[in-house]
């Protein structure tokens, strides 16, 4: 699904009750979802330091198609907060010092893979619904993410701002699991 950029927009900074701040992401005045295909699971989704969270990170191998719309995404958001500095970080910053804090949403390892980093909540009202490929219908999140072939839907909720630093706060909400069996290699 190609990026409509005429219909991208920013909400005002929110900061929570906690003390996050978020910049949110409308397209069409509507929370932006993105639906890029299949992907395959970089390894088992996890929280940092907390090995009971019910809200973890995933991330997953990355491709041309995913790279550009993100770069197409990043490079229209950038722009966006040059316009406006002050609005959303409340001093003045050029193009290049706003460049400079953004963390991308690709990450690429010491080893030159990329993975796309995304959070996913287990459990609660805004847990990941899985679906069977096959069936269609609900089914229970996989034991292990990465024997599956994920079609992920996500939401990009918008921008996380902490101190100096900034991305996209992207969310699966769903996701189409074709499982593949592990053959026994003798």
């Amino acid at each position: 699904m190609p990026l409509e950029m005429n219909s991208l927009s920013l909400g005002e900074l929110v900061i929570s009750g906690k003390g996050a701040k978020q910049i949110p992401l409308y397209s069409h005045d509507e929370p932006l979802v993105w639906r890029p295909g299949p992907l395959r699971v970089q390894w088992e989704p996890k929280a940092f330091n907390d090995p009971e969270a019910s809200r973890v990170a995933i991330c997953f191998q990355s491709t041309d198609a995913v790279q550009t719309y993100l770069q197409q995404l990043e490079a229209w958001m950038l722009k966006t907060l040059a316009s406006a500095p002050r609005r959303y970080f409340g001093q003045d910053l050029t193009q290049a010092q706003i460049e400079e804090r953004y963390n991308p949403a690709i990450k690429v390892s010491q080893k030159g893979y990329s993975h796309l980093r995304a959070k996913m909540n287990l459990t609660g009202r805004n847990g990941v619904k899985c679906w069977d490929s096959e069936t269609k219908k609900t089914r229970k999140i996989p034991e292990d993410w990465t024997c599956c072939e994920v079609e992920p839907s996500f939401v990009i909720k918008g921008i996380w701002v902490m101190n100096k630093d900034f991305g996209l706060l992207i969310e699966m909400t769903d996701a189409l699991i074709c499982e593949t069996s592990t053959l026994c290699p003798f």
